[in-house]
């Protein structure tokens, strides 16, 4: 499907009353205030979006974006059905339900200060299998958005093809033992690629949550990963031939990501019992960094990863594309956020995809409860960033580290690094060094040194 711009002039939109409703209405935009008090939470303590440190703005070190996948959520859980009603759903399959939904996330990015949102495209559109339709849905929804955008200033980050809530893609979208299921998924990425080039998105995002085998015995494992394999390749060529400037993004974990609005589980990264019966093939950031590198596809894409470990890996390959936080992350753990936030000064810049924000309210529908949950998990990472600035600028971790890996600089050690050494080599300078005591690291001295940085962490 082609969304070429033509040469005509396009139709003034006529402007709806509902496009003048503030749905947040009564709550006023969230602002710094480093003396508010602990009771007034309709305050940032911690985030002042201009605000510059090392040498940028936190609102560009921190880069939030709001899934507007999770703002569609009603509330119910694996065990319930929804807790409660949205003035601006009606829960229509209707283009101007999607529009007005639209209009009340912009509202709620608008009171949040977040400049970016995030999207799967049966977030945006009504399904329909009627191609004209599909077709008028979308071209009338991009110019909806794109005059928000322009109106409030909050631009879509990335946009993912939904290939897993359609039941065509029960047995995978990539890797369907079916060939139509396969010709399905490509035009929809090729459809949700040329969408999110109108919406100038910045990146754009493949999660293959259903790729993988329950039975070995009835399953072409070779066929399948050379099937996903084509169609990471064929997406990237096609952004490529349209001559899209994205960052393309790949997000192999398969917690609860997708949208699912009568029945949101776990968003747990760990998988349950139930989905241990399917064997996926990019299961992990290391299986996912393995997969791209033998199908010579890391020079396309980056990997999302969830908070900790898994980013520290891919920041160290230069494959580090975002990190994605839902609410089962404890916001309250300063030691994570601030090692999080160090893991991207190190980077030099806030990943492509940024910090997606992944909140589902789930207790009650209270609009000011819902811009809370959004205003502690940004102030977290706020605090983060400023602890994380002050021990980099004080450089204490950077020269016990030198220390630590002292023996690395020089002499025999330096060849180990930088030359070629051989086993016969080690063995001889072994048995000239056996004597030589190893470095104490002094790791209870420096626990502790990092421990009092961050009970400074309210004096920032």
């Amino acid at each position: 499907m082609s969304y070429a711009q033509s040469g005509k002039r396009q139709k003034v939109r006529e402007v709806k009353a509902v496009d003048n409703v503030d749905y947040f209405q009564g709550i006023d935009k969230i602002e710094y205030n480093n003396m508010a008090t602990p009771a007034d939470t309709a305050n940032f303590r911690f985030y002042n979006c201009t605000e510059r440190v090392h040498s940028r703005t936190m609102e560009d070190w921190l880069k939030y974006s709001v899934s507007m996948t999770d703002f569609r959520n009603n509330g119910s859980d694996a065990q319930g059905r929804p807790t409660f009603n949205r003035t601006w759903d009606d829960n229509s399959n209707t283009i101007d339900n999607y529009k007005r939904c639209i209009k009340a996330f912009y509202d709620l990015c608008t009171k949040l200060g977040v400049k970016y949102w995030t999207a799967f495209d049966t977030d945006l559109v009504p399904q329909t299998d009627n191609w004209e339709e599909n077709r008028s849905n979308w071209d009338d929804i991009v110019e909806y958005i794109n005059e928000l955008a322009q109106k409030c200033q909050v631009k879509l980050l990335w946009i993912a093809p939904d290939l897993h809530s359609h039941p065509r893609y029960a047995c995978g979208a990539f890797t369907s033992n079916e060939a139509t299921s396969f010709v399905q998924a490509a035009t929809q990425i090729k459809r949700c690629l040329e969408v999110s080039q109108r919406l100038n998105a910045e990146c754009f995002l493949l999660w293959p949550y259903r790729e993988g085998y329950d039975a070995i015995f009835q399953t072409d494992v070779a066929r399948e990963i050379k099937l996903f394999a084509k169609l990471l390749k064929i997406t990237a060529e096609y952004k490529d031939r349209i001559n899209y400037r994205c960052q393309l993004l790949i997000m192999p974990y398969h917690g609860s990501f997708g949208r699912n609005y009568s029945s949101f589980g776990s968003s747990s990264w760990q998988p349950s019992c139930r989905e241990d019966m399917l064997n996926r093939y990019m299961w992990d950031m290391t299986s996912c960094l393995y997969f791209l590198k033998h199908h010579s596809l890391e020079r396309f894409y980056k990997v999302c990863t969830p908070p900790g470990h898994h980013m520290y890996m891919a920041n160290v390959y230069n494959m580090f594309g975002g990190v994605t936080i839902s609410n089962n992350f404890n916001y309250s753990d300063v030691k994570t956020t601030t090692l999080m936030m160090k893991c991207v000064l190190d980077q030099g810049a806030a990943p492509p995809g940024g910090i997606n924000l992944k909140l589902p309210c789930r207790r009650d529908g209270d609009l000011r409860d819902l811009v809370t949950l959004y205003v502690k998990y940004m102030d977290a990472f706020a605090k983060g960033l400023r602890l994380a600035c002050t021990i980099v600028a004080e450089q204490v971790f950077v020269k016990q580290l030198q220390h630590r890996y002292a023996s690395y600089y020089s002499g025999f050690g330096s060849r180990l690094i930088s030359g070629d050494v051989s086993m016969e080599e080690c063995e001889e300078f072994y048995k000239k060094n056996q004597a030589q005591e190893p470095t104490c690291s002094r790791s209870e001295h420096y626990q502790v040194v990092f421990q009092r940085y961050l009970d400074t962490c309210e004096h920032i």
